[in-house]
């Protein structure tokens, strides 16, 4: 028996469903664009408060130092880092107003480049405050080669090492590094009081904790972990009340590297 040829209503329907099945797959791929482009704009505007909250903090306190010292040297210092951090703040608006305008990809953009130059930067910004604390501050550089965003790297060692300097009374912190196969593990320790487990688990969110504008936010964390969430990286803590903080990121190394 001969099989019968489509009649032209029959044609018709394939068709609808045809074109319902594309528009279906591009309104959700459009969707996981917007999901991410989502989480990518919460992740800035979070790290862009927290950014100009904390530089705002050192710069009242540079203010306070530059207004009660004497020193003719010690002044002229003084002015140089509070001329440096307006700067900073000025150049981090500038770069938020640029990505808001220019970053469209669907996911961060990862390219190589060597990691030292994002721990010579964590040791310029956060050396100065670990001395006026009497903290050992130490950062171990390494010229390995890792495939990454620099961008969102650098936001997440800054709210890593931020938050030990700040929180460590006594004894130091540690930044240093090993490589593990294809990988390179950035690790941060402090012998602060450490993180309860409540504080632990609040940082999977992004929520503002009360206390004055010295206390902050508690936003370092959350950012951190979101951050390296977005890149697809490894974020390991190791933590308790009074036993201090290791913080371990886990770093792809470039592929010519391994």
């Amino acid at each position: 028996m001969r099989a019968q040829p489509f009649s032209t209503s029959q044609s018709t329907e394939v068709d609808y469903i045809c074109v319902a099945g594309d528009l279906l797959s591009q309104m959700m791929a459009e969707l996981q664009f917007l999901q991410v482009n989502n989480r990518r704009l919460t992740l800035a505007m979070a790290t862009a408060g927290h950014d100009l909250r904390q530089r705002l903090q050192t710069l009242m306190g540079t203010i306070e130092l530059l207004t009660s010292c004497q020193d003719v040297l010690r002044n002229k210092e003084l002015t140089r880092r509070a001329r440096s951090l307006i700067y900073r703040m000025a150049q981090e608006l500038e770069h938020l107003a640029f990505q808001a305008e220019q970053d469209r990809a669907p996911v961060p953009a990862t390219y190589c480049f060597v990691v030292s130059t994002l721990l010579a930067r964590i040791r310029s910004d956060w050396q100065s405050i670990a001395e006026q604390k009497q903290l050992a501050f130490n950062v171990v550089e390494t010229d390995c080669l890792v495939e990454s965003d620099q961008r969102l790297l650098a936001v997440i060692l800054d709210k890593v090492v931020g938050n030990a300097v700040r929180h460590t009374v006594h004894g130091g912190v540690l930044v240093s590094s090993t490589v593990d196969r294809d990988l390179l593990i950035l690790s941060v320790t402090d012998t602060g009081p450490g993180i309860t487990a409540e504080d632990l688990q609040r940082s999977y969110i992004f929520r503002a904790r009360g206390g004055d504008f010295h206390q902050g936010m508690g936003l370092s964390l959350s950012i951190a972990r979101k951050a390296a969430e977005l890149l697809g990286h490894q974020f390991d803590v190791a933590t308790g009340a009074h036993c201090g903080t290791c913080i371990r990121l886990y770093v792809p190394l470039a592929a010519h590297t391994v």
